[in-house]
């Protein structure tokens, strides 16, 4: 791709002067520190200025267990992210998440085309940065049915018939 066309949308029908907004959510190794996310992150900005995008947000949705084991992990830490940026971002974006090892998985999706970049303001503050590479809290286990007492009393009864054993 050549220099003056990095960071553009590149599409007959998209409007100059205007960008893409793109969502994903990347899904962590559990034992990622705060260190490793703030790391990613940093990185992570580093290519969107290379690319002529902006970060619009970044969230960290915690520690969540997964529907099946990932890279032997049961467990993983999601991060969601907002940005606007030219068609090739996420291309690129996803080639840096494929060679990061703490990465278990990510998806990307395109939320919007044809947006000023002017009319989004960034939410990406130094200190949010550092709220979101907090060590999320462990997840809560789930509370236990209440009527599995109910069901082991019923099957359960106390005056078996033990007459008619000799």
């Amino acid at each position: 791709m050549s220099e003056n066309t990095v960071g553009q949308v590149l599409s007959v029908q998209s409007r100059k002067g205007t960008k893409r907004e793109y969502e994903t959510v990347i899904i962590l190794r559990p034992n990622v520190n705060k260190n490793g996310i703030l790391e990613l992150v940093h990185k992570m900005q580093a290519v969107f200025e290379n690319f002529g995008a902006r970060l619009l947000k970044i969230e960290n949705w915690g520690s969540r267990t997964l529907a099946f084991p990932i890279r032997r992990s049961n467990t993983g830490i999601y991060l969601y992210w907002r940005y606007l940026g030219g068609s090739d971002i996420v291309a690129e974006f996803e080639r840096n998440l494929n060679i990061n090892e703490s990465v278990l998985r990510f998806y990307s999706v395109k939320v919007e085309d044809d947006v000023d970049p002017n009319a989004r303001p960034s939410e990406i503050t130094e200190d949010l940065l550092q709220a979101v590479a907090e060590p999320p809290p462990e997840p809560e286990p789930p509370p236990e049915p209440e009527h599995e007492e109910r069901d082991r009393d019923r099957f359960s009864s106390d005056d078996d018939d033990d007459e008619g054993v000799s």
